[in-house]
């Protein structure tokens, strides 16, 4: 008897750790809508860059009420994602999302998407009165709203002001280890970033958000990137006529090194300055090369005819792009990078000004005595 009891409470301990682990796995998606003036009989759910592919599923509108319910494994990962819908005559909309932290009275702030993750989300509004809907539910979306600009922040180059960005952006992270929001944003911000800012800011995150797609590609970035004040990778790039040359010259003194692009109007508007500064410095411990990030090859040779630019011109094969832009930073440009024997960095200058022609004499002369 004592025997059959203890077997009858394993039973009902293994029916009720079920029970709760299966409660705690549960990656059920539901999306409600209740929208008045749809005028649509089915609606679509997409994922992120799925303009013109497949949705993600479908839904009939019945009454203006539609409702989308997914059961992905475990492996789910919270994404944007976006909801389509076709009316007659042949007309494609997509639902607008009111941000409720940033509209006004005046003015709506309309989203072309939502964050697709586990829970209960519920969509309301009427499109005869207003061209955006309304979300209510889930906590990436919440995160989402309230963060927006987050991607887009300008990181001061004042070191106080730094600093204390820096400290906001790790406590939002910590309150938030969660949010695939910030971990995004991030992968916007790596390249105004130094290594140990970026990690500081990095390990607040949870494991699952680490090792989603935007974690992972904050964690390869990391890895390509050398720290400051390391000595710089020296790939092996090719000219017009398809010879290879290393990015770096061991055998220079001084490297100044320009990435620019034949569609980047700023870095072809500097390009006669540059060809002052090359005749000026015939020192031969002095090496100017330009490195296109074109991966239309073709455009590249185009726009190496027309400037007529007397120095070396290289090219970023498309297959190490990805790998050379982590490891000089190169999220826009021009960039122009002074570089010595030992591949380290002397100096670096972002983006054009018409005050660089000077300041490019003055880094070559002090580094050449």
């Amino acid at each position: 008897m004592n025997h059959f009891r203890y077997i009858k409470y394993l039973y009902y301990l293994l029916v009720i750790t079920s029970l709760v682990s299966c409660k705690q796995n549960d990656k059920t998606i539901t999306i409600k809508g209740n929208i008045k003036g749809l005028n649509a009989n089915w609606i679509y759910l997409y994922g992120p860059f799925r303009i013109g592919g497949k949705p993600i599923d479908s839904a009939r509108v019945v009454d203006n009420k539609f409702e989308f319910n997914l059961h992905p494994d475990t492996t789910f990962q919270p994404h944007w994602g976006y909801i389509a819908y076709h009316t007659k005559p042949a007309y494609a909309g997509i639902l607008g999302v009111i941000n409720p932290i940033t509209s006004t009275s005046k003015k709506l702030d309309l989203n072309a998407g939502l964050y697709i993750e586990p829970g209960v989300v519920n969509l309301t509004g009427d499109l005869t009165k207003s061209k955006g809907i309304t979300l209510t539910g889930g906590k990436q979306n919440d995160f989402y709203f309230r963060n927006h600009d987050l991607p887009y922040i300008y990181l001061s180059k004042d070191p106080a002001k730094r600093r204390s960005q820096i400290s906001k952006l790790i406590e939002l992270v910590i309150n938030n280890p969660d949010a695939y929001y910030a971990m995004f944003a991030l992968g916007n911000l790596k390249y105004s970033l130094t290594n140990d800012e970026l990690r500081s800011i990095y390990n607040g995150f949870d494991d699952d958000v680490k090792t989603a797609y935007n974690g992972r590609k904050i964690n390869e970035f990391l890895n390509k990137r050398p720290n400051d004040g390391a000595a710089k990778p020296n790939s092996v790039l090719v000219d017009t006529n398809k010879n290879r040359f290393a990015l770096i010259d061991t055998t220079k003194k001084l490297n100044m090194i320009i990435f620019w692009a034949s569609w980047c109007g700023p870095c072809r508007a500097e390009i006669p300055s540059f060809k002052k500064i090359a005749t000026e410095f015939k020192d031969p411990n002095f090496r100017i090369v330009s490195v296109s990030v074109n991966k239309d090859k073709s455009q590249w040779k185009q726009a190496v005819i027309e400037e007529n630019m007397p120095w070396q011109q290289l090219v970023i094969e498309n297959v190490d792009m990805e790998r050379i832009t982590d490891q000089y930073n190169l999220g826009f440009i021009p960039q122009i990078y002074f570089i010595n024997n030992n591949r380290k960095v002397i100096t670096h200058l972002e983006g054009y000004s018409s005050t660089n022609e000077a300041t490019i004499e003055k880094i070559i002369t002090t580094a050449l005595k």
